[in-house]
C-alpha cells in the first residue's frame, strides 16, 4: 500500500488487488493436507503443480483486471487517486 501511495495509485485497490493474488494460492493443489498425501505418493508429478500454479496466477490477473478493476471503479474506487 505505501508503494501505492508512492506512486499516486489508490492505495486501497493495490491492498485488494495484492489479496486477489494471495488468495488464488490456496487453490494450489499441494496447498491442503489430502493433497500432500496425494503427492507424496507420486500421483502427481513437479510439472502438474507447476502447471497448474501458472494457470492460477494467470486467472488471478485475469480476475484482476476484468472484473475487479471494473468493478472497483463503479463502486467509487478508482485506481487513481
Amino acid at each position: 500500500m505505501s508503494i501505492g501511495t508512492a506512486t499516486g495509485v489508490n492505495p486501497a485497490v493495490c491492498g485488494l488487488a495484492v489479496m486477489i493474488a494471495g488468495d488464488a494460492v490456496l487453490y494450489y493443489p499441494a496447498q491442503s493436507a489430502s493433497s500432500l498425501v496425494i503427492y507424496e505418493r507420486g500421483h502427481l508429478t513437479t510439472g502438474e503443480i507447476l502447471r497448474l500454479g501458472l494457470w492460477m496466477t494467470l486467472a488471478a490477473y485475469l480476475v484482476v483486471l476484468f472484473v475487479a478493476l471494473p468493478y472497483w471503479s463503479a463502486v467509487g474506487e478508482s485506481l487513481r487517486n
